[in-house]
């Protein structure tokens, strides 16, 4: 059976949740404030907050509308990069591991750079109804 695709209003719905959750963690710098599909999520804040990284990083996987790429920490600012998910997926262990490729010879390479790695799992909601049925 086919997946279908949520509506902008559901997605937008957890990405407002989540942001309102970080903003209670520390002040958000800068964010993306509308879903899109051609675009990527990402929270910005100051690097002050760096202790908040962590629950920052267990807010933004349980959105479960939402993939998380990777985090960069440049110029006194931490940014967090995510995809946004049309389909539930299944709630799945991570990491965070810093890339090595970060070549400061270049003007603009950031600090430093940590990609995710877990798996994404969409949940098909029509198998848990015929096994329960």
């Amino acid at each position: 059976m086919p997946h279908t695709m949520l509506s902008f209003a559901a997605v937008q719905a957890e990405w407002a949740h989540t942001l309102d959750r970080i903003n209670q963690l520390c002040p958000v710098l800068r964010a993306a404030e509308a879903v899109r599909p051609d675009k990527f999520a990402y929270i910005t804040i100051d690097a002050a907050y760096e202790a908040q990284v962590p629950a920052i990083e267990q807010l933004l996987f349980a959105n479960l509308l939402l993939r998380p790429l990777q985090r960069i920490e440049d110029r006194g600012t931490i940014e967090f990069q995510a995809d946004w998910l049309w389909q539930w997926r299944k709630s799945v262990p991570w990491s965070s591991q810093r890339t090595s490729w970060v070549n400061r010879l270049f003007p603009d390479a950031p600090e430093r750079s940590y990609v995710y790695r877990f798996d994404v799992v969409t949940v098909d909601l029509h198998e848990g109804l015929s096994e329960a049925g």
